[in-house]
């Protein structure tokens, strides 16, 4: 039961913290999940093309990129890819295909295994018949007395499924995103404003704004908003809602500093900014400069600044950035 625990552990962070995780990395970060579960001191995972032959791409972790050009040169001797290929979706260890002895005196080992410490290998293919699609994953072990265990064998042949899953899931969340997109602080939310999934940036900007707030239903504002399918400006924060039938989608950006401006403020603010005095802004606007001096009070107040240089890096956004993951 725990080691089933731990495998449901790893599968379940694939899905939620994986989510998270760039497509850049996402497959050294997968790696790190596996290696709570199996260890294993380096491994190959890559994808490629049945028909006709081609590799499309491969991750190498802890290997010396040589190991490719070394590879190929022996490629024609190697037993153990035959093996995946027979059994697709089926884990296999090279220690259950061979005799130890046998595989020492393979070709596959003193070309290829003996140069890059592949002393054991565990590998699944995985193949996607209607696009003649294959994606594997082969772990390889440095130490001669440590073979994969039956039980290691079988965590990895029900975790490859979700590897290969996540991983085309961030490949489609990294392709289909529209440009400049960043799309990490979201929530969806049902129609009474409870939420349903949040992304942790999200969590981390609700609690910035309403530092009080807990619990699983948006801050009373927010959620008023997100009922009536509403767009909602906190501070430097816009929360965008994008109706669904009987829930919520809720994107937040950076308004930036002018949002939080009337017209008549962003206009004066930009100008005392820039170098103007109160007389010739009073004497473009038409205003006395008296009421000039207020507009200016009023903006210092709802920036949070005191003096004219700060006032100019505030609007030049020489500030702290949004949260991390917040479109601008």
């Amino acid at each position: 039961m725990a080691d089933a625990r731990a495998l449901n552990g790893v599968i379940l962070s694939l899905y939620r913290e994986g989510r998270e995780v760039p497509l850049s990395c996402y497959r050294a970060w997968a790696l790190e999940q596996v290696a709570s579960l199996i260890a294993f001191d380096s491994a190959c995972w890559g994808s490629a093309a049945a028909e006709p032959p081609a590799l499309h791409e491969i991750h190498l972790h802890n290997c010396d990129r040589r190991i490719v050009e070394a590879y190929t040169r022996c490629s024609e001797d190697d037993f153990f890819r035959a093996a995946l290929l027979a059994r697709p979706g089926t884990a296999v260890s090279l220690g259950d295909l061979v005799a130890r002895d046998a595989y020492l005196q393979s070709t596959l080992y003193r070309k290829f295994g003996r140069r890059f410490q592949v002393e054991w290998a565990l590998g699944t293919l995985l193949v996607q018949r209607t696009a003649s699609l294959h994606e594997f994953l082969t772990l390889w072990r440095h130490d001669p007395g440590l073979p994969f265990s039956e039980t290691e064998r079988q965590f990895k042949e029900l975790l490859m499924p979700h590897l290969a899953a996540t991983h085309r899931a961030a490949w489609l969340r990294h392709f289909l995103r529209p440009p400049g997109h960043l799309n990490q602080a979201w929530a969806v939310v049902d129609r009474r404003g409870l939420l349903r999934e949040a992304s942790p940036a999200f969590i981390a900007a609700l609690r910035r704004h309403w530092p009080t707030w807990r619990g699983s239903r948006l801050p009373e504002p927010l959620a008023a908003a997100a009922q009536a399918g509403h767009v909602h400006v906190a501070g430097v924060l816009r929360f965008d809602v994008t109706a669904g039938d009987d829930f919520r989608f809720v994107l937040i950006r950076s308004t930036g500093a002018l949002a939080q401006l009337s017209a008549r403020e962003r206009e004066i603010a930009l100008r005392y900014a820039s170098g103007e005095t109160h007389s010739a802004i009073a004497g473009a606007l038409a205003l006395s400069p008296a009421t000039v001096r207020n507009h200016i009070a009023h903006c210092f107040r709802k920036l949070g600044v005191s003096n004219k240089v700060e006032l100019a890096l505030r609007l030049e956004g020489a500030v702290p950035r949004p949260p991390t993951g917040m479109v601008e």
